[in-house]
């Protein structure tokens, strides 16, 4: 058993079913290990095509993307609300990448976030991720183009609460796209 394993085998199964604090807490003084682990759009890795983040997401992992409004080649694209930014549990993904673009979408369940004993983010709210920060997945089916995806985040699954658990913590208002 690697020291990652360790970390997440001792996180999820020491506390009980409904600690969301002490979860927190436990896991809050290795966010450390956890915040360089979020793959981003903006990363030196990530470009166009092929190499853009779309490219690198898979069924089942949880990202955050920007709605209302968002930048393509400096254009302003959506329905001209205030930018705010989302996440989804990716379901499907129906994507062309080529060498220098992207065209598809990737469909999922929208998803609220539990920080702590915090009420669920509202969707007009930026909604940051801390460590250990609880994905509640909502009834609700959404989609979004992968111009809008930000970044994906790392999560471990939960089966006791049925829910995904941040392992980074994601700061949306250092991702917004803007023109």
């Amino acid at each position: 058993m690697n020291f990652f394993t360790l970390i997440l085998y001792s996180i999820s199964t020491v506390l009980p079913a409904n600690t969301f604090t002490s979860y927190t807490r436990h896991a809050s003084y290795q966010s450390h290990l956890f915040h360089s682990s979020i793959d981003r759009q903006s990363d030196e890795k990530y470009g166009r095509g092929i190499s853009h983040i779309s490219a690198d997401i898979n069924e089942g992992e949880i990202i955050a993307y920007q709605d209302g409004t968002w930048y393509v080649d400096g254009n302003a694209v959506g329905d001209g609300s205030e930018p705010r930014i989302r996440y989804m549990l990716v379901d499907t993904i129906q994507i062309v990448w080529t060498h220098n673009c992207e065209h598809g979408v990737l469909n999922g369940f929208d998803i609220a976030i539990r920080n702590g004993e915090h009420e669920p983010v509202v969707l007009d709210q930026l909604g940051s991720v801390e460590v250990g920060g609880v994905f509640e997945i909502r009834n609700e089916y959404v989609q979004c183009g992968p111009e809008q995806v930000l970044a994906k985040i790392p999560t471990s699954f939960d089966t006791d609460r049925e829910v995904h658990v941040s392992l980074a913590r994601f700061l949306p208002d250092e991702e917004i796209l803007t023109g």
